[in-house]
C-alpha cells in the first residue's frame, strides 16, 4: 500500500510540475529559410495584396569561409504584421536609444495580419503608401528606412507583391 501510496504522489507531482506552454514561442523545424521561402510561395491565395515571410536572423552573421561551421541562424517566425500609413522616424516614439524598436507610430492602424508558425503571410489591401512594422514582445520593429525618413516604406500599387521582413536586432555583421 505505501508503494502505491508512494508511486500515486510521484505521478501527481511530476504532472503539476508540467508548464503552461500556452505562451512559449517555439522554435521552428526548419531553419532553412531558402526552403521556407519555397514552401510559403504555394501556400498564397490572395489575387491582390501583399505576401510573404517574417524571418529573424541569430548569432554570428559575419560571411564566412567555412558554411559548415557558420553559428547564423536565419529561422521563420510567428509574429504580427502591422500596415500604418507611410510614416516617417520623426513620427514615431523610439524606445530609448534603439533606431529599430518603437513603443507607436503616430499614425493610425490601418491593417493588420499574422504570420503562421512557418512565418507566412498575406494580406489583402488597396494600393498606397504604407509603412510596415513587425509587433516583437509588443513593441513595433521597423528596421528599413529610405532617404527621407521613412519607415520600412513599401509602395504598393495593386496586383500581387512580395516582402520578406527579416528581424536582425539578435544578429551581428
Amino acid at each position: 500500500m505505501k508503494t502505491y501510496l508512494l508511486s500515486m504522489c510521484l505521478v501527481v507531482a511530476l504532472i503539476s510540475c508540467q508548464k503552461n506552454n500556452r505562451d512559449i514561442i517555439t522554435t521552428p523545424t526548419v531553419c532553412d529559410i531558402q526552403e521556407v521561402y519555397a514552401k510559403n510561395a504555394n501556400k498564397v491565395t490572395i489575387t491582390n495584396g501583399i505576401w510573404g515571410t517574417v524571418s529573424s536572423m541569430e548569432g554570428n552573421c559575419m560571411p564566412i569561409i567555412d558554411p559548415s561551421s557558420n553559428a547564423c541562424k536565419h529561422c521563420p517566425v510567428k509574429r504580427t504584421i502591422q500596415f500604418y500609413p507611410y510614416t516617417l522616424h520623426s513620427n514615431a516614439t523610439m524606445i530609448g536609444s534603439s533606431n529599430v524598436f518603437f513603443s507607436s507610430f503616430n499614425a493610425p492602424l490601418i491593417a493588420q495580419v499574422d504570420a503562421d508558425a512557418e512565418g507566412f503571410f498575406q494580406i489583402n489591401i488597396p494600393s498606397g503608401h504604407y509603412s510596415i512594422a513587425i509587433v516583437e514582445n509588443g513593441n513595433l520593429y521597423a528596421n528599413g528606412r529610405d532617404g527621407y525618413g521613412g519607415l520600412c516604406p513599401v509602395n504598393f500599387t495593386g496586383g500581387l507583391e512580395k516582402i520578406n521582413l527579416t528581424m536582425t536586432y539578435k544578429a551581428a555583421f
